[in-house]
């Protein structure tokens, strides 16, 4: 590519933005991570919670370049129209093509190339705040096929360090948008992949790797300043913290107030199960999110084990906070 792209501040923003795309489906996985089912039970159903949800990405709120946000949370990052306009820029006029290298806000560089649909960002040393780099590549293809539904296939290879985390993601996946019309509509997004991996390491020093494969997410938010957004979702981990492969499904939808303004990092409510070795279930019921104060001697998360009689058995109360640590700490 040997133009020169003469490409505005905000549509730099716009490309950008995809990259949450990635983040928010870069929750898990390598390939080469195969682990046996794994029982479950009182002894590890904290532990396992904590990887079927924070390491999806509902904790890491990595800040990615021009103020997004990353993780889970980047995909619903996306305001009202945002999905229309990274489209419109990766199947933009033909003149439209080329490369653009800009600085990133606290060094390192950000470069955007575009070649007819699809849209690549490369990474060098991309540091965006004192504690966050990034390094690597993201590339989207736009494929819109009418008016208010496009879709966007999308492979990346990204190592993204803060403080002393850091998480190497690679894998693909494919999402397919349906755009509101009006506000007071919803916009509908709908997430699927083969195999998605991270490996995480604190300190330098390997912490774990995941498999997320069989992925199917679904998301619908209303695009109103303080709305709600709707999820369930189905995907298998194997995980080399638990020694184990695990599948989880949402039996309640999770619901997530969407508040440009002030935004929540985790669901208020949902339910979730998670199936391991030998007929063993955990049952996750989501009481509240982080901003829930539950009465006494309860939590803001019910986890109750099935040790594979078909009953589940007494509530194991925990929080949001403490399934985070459990996977930043390792405790």
């Amino acid at each position: 590519m040997s133009s020169t792209m003469h490409m505005s501040n905000p549509r730099r923003r716009i490309l950008s933005a995809a990259l949450a795309l990635a983040a928010a489906a870069a929750g898990c996985g390598g390939a080469g991570n195969s682990q046996p089912p794994l029982p479950l039970g009182e002894n590890n159903a904290t532990a396992v919670a904590a990887e079927a949800l924070v390491t999806l990405g509902q904790n890491f709120s990595v800040r990615l370049p021009s103020g997004v946000t990353g993780a889970a949370a980047a995909l619903r990052a996306l305001g009202p129209g945002m999905v229309q306009r990274l489209t419109a820029a990766a199947t933009g006029p033909q003149g439209a093509d080329g490369t653009m290298t800009v600085p990133c806000e606290l060094g390192g560089t950000e470069t955007i190339a575009i070649a007819g649909a699809t849209a690549t960002l490369t990474f060098d040393h991309c540091a965006t705040d004192a504690s966050t780099t990034l390094n690597g590549t993201y590339r989207f293809t736009g494929q819109p096929s009418s008016t208010s539904q496009s879709t966007l296939s999308v492979s990346f290879n990204l190592t993204i360090t803060q403080g002393a985390l850091s998480f190497a993601e690679s894998g693909g996946y494919t999402v397919v948008i349906e755009t509101a019309q009006s506000p007071s509509d919803s916009t509908d997004e709908e997430v699927s992949a083969d195999s998605i991996s991270i490996s995480l390491s604190i300190g330098g020093k390997p912490r774990d790797q995941v498999t997320l494969s069989s992925v199917d997410i679904a998301i619908s938010r209303q695009l109103t300043s303080a709305g709600q957004q709707v999820e369930h979702f189905a995907y298998d981990i194997d995980s080399s913290w638990l020694k184990g492969h695990v599948s989880v499904m949402t039996t309640q939808d999770l619901k997530q107030v969407f508040d440009l303004i002030m935004p929540h990092q985790f669901p208020f409510a949902g339910q979730i199960l998670i199936s391991g070795a030998n007929h063993t279930r955990l049952q996750i019921t989501i009481l509240g999110d982080e901003t829930f104060t539950p009465p006494a001697g309860q939590g803001q998360i019910e986890i109750q084990v099935d040790p594979g009689t078909g009953s589940f058995g007494a509530p194991i109360w925990t929080s949001w906070s403490a399934l985070s640590g459990m996977i930043t700490t390792g405790a």
